[in-house]
């Protein structure tokens, strides 16, 4: 059946809410299930111990450290071992979300591989069709580091070992599952750095790929380069029930988990979880990256509106005259997934799509102010692709006339008095 805790989540964000979802029993598995972790930037913040409104700066300053892995002997995720026969991937709750999904999906899953020339780890998100007791079907789409990696194996004629983990420290999702950066950058190398000490890692049965001690739950095995399966549709967050998959077969040679272990769920589609975990990170690199060069820029957003990976706006502070075509260049060229990028002076708060399209009406010509860059790489998940290619915008709402109209304000005073005589109105 369709998985509760999505129209859990659904009705809350209905009514402005994003609670961690907890199921304590479901059906026979001997695994409880918590989703919608990430449902709130507050609770990310929470995540790396910092306000809300330092998250990106935060995120920036950790993803500077570096702490090799510390490979030992024994963990929890050791306490219970399954291979060979005694793998079943039905012993893990894994749900089906949607109504159109292809079936039942692991939608938190790490994916962690080594580069076969170097050793080099990467980790990264994929979702997880389960296709049998022991297989699972994947897609590679991102055209990432992963990617380059399976790529590589297969000309090397191998197959790419792997380890999936299901459940960790946020930090170590956020350190390694989200981070983006160089691919000869080792992954478990940047998650010790969130975490501020280096990540504990243990040897599985299979053993090819290092799994941390304290993840809830493990899958060691192996993506099959020889074989393509069916995989989809799948709840993307784009909205749309997506068959785009490059089909990839994960044979699973092993399950681990820890006691009492807790399976952990990413709401899919485009929920605020899946989009938030799209956001944030992304922002936090855009806004580092944007800094080095124009260090004028004030903010960045991912609004939802744009699926949190296809539009961004960006704010400036007293833009030189062409530096805000500077910036959409700058910020197209950090992610290939953007089709639009929307530059705005700093008095306007991008966090929020009406003032953004109110800087757009006010402050745009269509004919002087927008550029268009045809035949762009582009996400292949975007429903609109053209065979891999994309059209991109790039739209500068900023002030350019001089003298420009002043902002209608209202006198400090009397807003605090309005604010005061407000807070115990209750509407009827």
């Amino acid at each position: 059946g369709l998985c509760r805790s999505t129209a859990l989540a659904d009705g809350a964000r209905e009514r402005g809410q994003s609670p961690v979802l907890w199921f304590e029993r479901v059906g026979d598995s001997p695994f409880s299930v918590v989703a919608n972790v990430f449902g709130t930037r507050q609770r990310a913040a929470f995540a790396m111990g910092v306000p809300e409104s330092e998250l990106l700066a935060g995120w920036g300053r950790l993803g500077d450290k570096l702490y090799e892995p510390e490979l030992v002997k024994g963990g929890p995720i050791l306490d219970t071992v399954l291979a060979g026969a005694d793998v079943d991937l039905a012993r893990l709750p894994i749900p089906r979300h949607f109504a159109e999904d292809g079936g039942a999906y692991i939608t938190n899953g790490i994916l962690v591989a080594k580069n076969a020339d170097n050793g080099v780890r990467n980790a990264s998100f994929h979702r997880m069709q389960l296709k049998g007791r022991n297989l699972l079907g994947t897609s590679l789409h991102s055209r990432r580091h992963l990617w380059s990696y399976a790529r590589r194996a297969q000309e090397l004629g191998q197959d790419l070992p792997v380890v999936v983990i299901i459940g960790c420290h946020p930090l170590m999702t956020f350190g390694s599952g989200l981070w983006k950066g160089p691919i000869d950058t080792d992954e478990y190398n940047v998650a010790g750095g969130f975490l501020g000490g280096p990540l504990k890692v243990v040897h599985g049965p299979i053993g090819k790929v290092e799994i941390p001690i304290e993840c809830e739950i493990a899958l060691e095995g192996t993506i099959c380069l020889g074989e393509r399966g069916p995989e989809g549709p799948f709840a993307e967050f784009t909205g749309y029930a997506s068959e785009r998959s490059t089909e990839h077969v994960l044979r699973i040679d092993s399950i681990l988990y820890r006691k009492d272990a807790i399976f952990q769920d990413i709401v899919p589609g485009i929920s605020d979880e899946h989009t938030l975990l799209l956001a944030f990170p992304q922002e936090a690199r855009l806004l580092r990256t944007l800094h080095q060069h124009h260090p004028n820029v004030t903010a960045v957003a991912y609004p939802k509106s744009g699926t949190c990976r296809f539009h961004a706006y960006v704010a400036v502070r007293n833009p030189a005259e062409g530096q805000a075509r500077n910036i959409g260049i700058t910020t197209l060229g950090d992610d290939l997934s953007l089709k639009l990028v929307v530059v705005v002076d700093d008095d306007v708060d991008v966090t929020k799509d009406f003032d953004v399209l109110w800087a757009m009406a006010t402050r745009m010509q269509a004919d002087s102010d927008m550029d268009l860059i045809r035949n762009a790489m582009g996400a292949v998940l975007d429903p609109s692709n053209r065979q891999g290619t994309t059209a991109k915008l790039i739209v500068d709402a900023t002030r350019k006339t001089e003298p420009f109209p002043r902002r209608h304000t209202l006198p400090q005073e009397a807003t605090a008095r309005a604010h005061a005589l407000l807070s115990g109105y209750k509407p009827r």
